[in-house]
């Protein structure tokens, strides 16, 4: 029988992982891989959850300000979530980690089926000693 592991779940926000501009803090972001990395390797397992992709689409884009349009706002965490994504699968990689990338919307966790097969796949990454890497895609809410 397998021993139970400890499992951390690591959220950081926007302002932890970009600059003001919304440039990625890259300093910031290697520094929370390498933590991570060395808590992977003690045998836990580990899940990060973050937000910033449109902040980092806004800025790859060279748009002036946050978009405000859902279509845009879609547009540049698109851009900033591939961008974000690609970083931190360097660094983990540097410290001998694979990652895997989530997303994540409200509807996937509330959808007792969706929410079903979200926790097969978070078993199955975490049993191969992946990290998951998470955005919660925060857009579709009503409230945005």
């Amino acid at each position: 029988m397998r021993e139970k592991q400890m499992r951390i779940v690591v959220k950081v926000g926007t302002s932890t992982l970009t600059h003001e501009s919304g440039a990625p803090n890259l300093r910031r972001m290697e520094h929370l891989s390498r933590i991570l990395s060395d808590l992977r390797g003690s045998g836990k397992e580990v899940i990060l959850v973050f937000s910033g992709a449109i902040a980092a689409g806004t800025a790859r884009l060279g748009l002036e300000s946050r978009p405000s349009q859902l279509r845009m706002k879609q547009a540049a965490a698109a851009v900033g979530q591939c961008r974000m994504m690609h970083i931190f699968d360097q660094f983990f990689a540097e410290y001998n980690q694979t990652t895997a990338q989530i997303l994540l919307t409200e509807n996937d966790v509330d959808d007792p089926g969706r929410a079903e097969h979200l926790r097969g796949t978070f078993s199955a990454l975490l049993e191969m000693g992946v990290i998951p890497v998470v955005n919660e895609n925060e857009i579709g809410r009503a409230h945005v």
